[in-house]
């Protein structure tokens, strides 16, 4: 597929459509909607901002990345610096022209569905109960300990910490510092996203 192709093809699926040359903008269900691609490189990106990102609860990074393994489809979070985006990538050439709508419309779908059931369709593609996936790793006392040794070496492990405190998130068990993403403004707000995308630039 070509730029100009690409370009035709935009026109029926987005409203209010800026640019050319793989570069586009425009509105999906009151969605804007970015579409980047390039012909030297044989890519194309459908996204659409989600909103800013604000982490102090590693959780929150949790519910997005095990999102991405069973409800977010074609479409995907993903972060750029501060921003959560919701993206399509694809190789340009072989991309099917009918299939460009729905994978526009799981982009728009995942990006008005964050905060709820975080699902780019109508179908959840989960395998969480198949054991062939069961993995095991490495460095994994748990697995390698008796259920006594394994709470010896949690007790061990709390007693030095001095303050009783755990960097470790209570309630997933995953890290809760992300200093990239702490700055003085955000001290206060515990929240994991902020909506929006308005200010993204065109």
């Amino acid at each position: 597929m070509t730029h100009s192709t690409l370009g035709r093809l935009l026109e029926r699926v987005l409203t209010d459509i800026e640019g050319s040359e793989g570069f586009w903008h425009g509105q999906r269900d009151d969605v804007t909607v970015y579409v980047i691609s390039d012909v030297e490189h044989d890519r194309m990106r459908i996204m659409a901002p989600v909103g800013e990102l604000r982490v102090k609860d590693a959780g929150f990074l949790t519910i997005l990345l095990r999102a991405n393994f069973d409800r977010a489809l074609d479409a995907k979070y993903a972060l750029r610096n501060k921003e959560l985006w919701s993206v399509f990538m694809h190789p340009l050439s072989t991309i099917v022209p009918d299939d460009l709508g729905t994978f526009v419309d799981q982009v728009v779908r995942l990006v008005k569905n964050t905060g709820s059931t975080y699902a780019s369709s109508e179908l959840v593609f989960g395998v969480d109960d198949d054991e062939r996936l069961d993995l095991e790793f490495e460095g994994d006392e748990d697995a390698v300990m008796g259920d006594g040794e394994a709470e010896d070496a949690s007790d061990s492990d709390d007693d030095d910490d001095p303050d009783g405190e755990s960097d470790v998130d209570d309630d997933d068990g995953t890290a809760a510092e992300f200093d990239e993403f702490d700055e003085a403004e955000d001290e206060d707000d515990d929240t994991g996203w902020a909506e929006g995308g308005a200010g993204f630039r065109s």
